[in-house]
């Protein structure tokens, strides 16, 4: 193990020490989650019709995973927002998605079905 991987472990040491319940919980589930690669090689091929290799598939879940998260997390301060309290519901991930499109955070920005082209 080198230097930096001893500081960035410290350094989350620190940080999940810091953690209050309910934030350690939701940290603990976000580590255990994970996209099923076998769905995510379909899904490719049925996009592309080319087979993903291993590494392209958890290149993907990795991708997916980051931005579940993000809409997750913009959910929440959606909620907060709108000064309501309990799980996040359907009209905030919307409110979410929405906000994130609009800052040109995921991806296309109009409601234009986009379809990938085989060359």
């Amino acid at each position: 193990m080198c230097c930096c991987e001893k500081d960035y472990s410290v350094s989350v040491q620190i940080l999940v020490s810091s953690l209050t319940e309910e934030q350690l919980d939701r940290y603990e589930a976000f580590r255990r989650s994970k996209f099923p690669q076998a769905q995510i090689r379909k899904l490719v091929y049925g996009m592309t019709g080319v087979s993903p290799s291993a590494n392209c598939c958890i290149v993907l879940c990795g991708i997916a995973k980051v931005l579940v998260g993000q809409i997750v997390e913009a959910s929440f301060d959606v909620q907060e927002q709108l000064k309501e309290s309990g799980p996040i519901q359907p009209k905030h991930i919307r409110d979410a998605v929405r906000c994130l499109r609009n800052k040109g955070l995921l991806g296309f920005s109009s409601h234009r079905k986009h379809r990938l082209k085989r060359l």
